[in-house]
């Protein structure tokens, strides 16, 4: 028992051999978290949006669909339009109100659909695309 004390071998290592690693000596830490190891400077930063023209929408001046590529499903679609009350609406009702004509006249803009704005959405993934105001 006191002879085989001191004679345990070793259990082979898990890890990979240190000759494959570099050492920390051999390598320098660049600006912008890069290992500069004769490959220059670091690349240059990416540019703030890889597609700046699918996420530009324009603002169109129509109240009627439109032809139009929809930036969230990339088909080419015929906008769907839809009245929504706007300022000229609110602005109109109030007037009416105003006025004297408060027994349900004033709600007359609500029914006109040229004096509400119009909302443009794609037929297909059903994402408002843009809104036509009339003031």
């Amino acid at each position: 028992m006191g002879a085989s004390r001191g004679q345990h071998r070793a259990a082979p290592s898990l890890e990979p051999k240190a000759a494959s690693t570099p050492l920390p000596e051999q390598t320098s830490w660049a600006p912008g978290g890069y290992y500069a190891q004769g490959l220059g400077a670091p690349p240059p930063p990416p540019p703030m949006s890889v597609y700046p023209e699918l996420f530009r929408v324009p603002r169109l001046q129509s109240p009627d669909p439109v032809q139009f590529t929809c930036p969230y499903c990339m088909n080419r679609i015929v906008t769907v339009t839809t009245p929504v009350p706007g300022v000229l609406t609110w602005l109109l009702c109030t007037g009416i109100f105003v006025a004297g004509c408060f027994l349900g006249c004033c709600l007359v803009p609500f029914c006109v659909d040229s004096l509400m704005d119009v909302r443009h959405t794609c037929p297909v993934c059903r994402q408002e695309l843009f809104l036509y105001k009339r003031l």
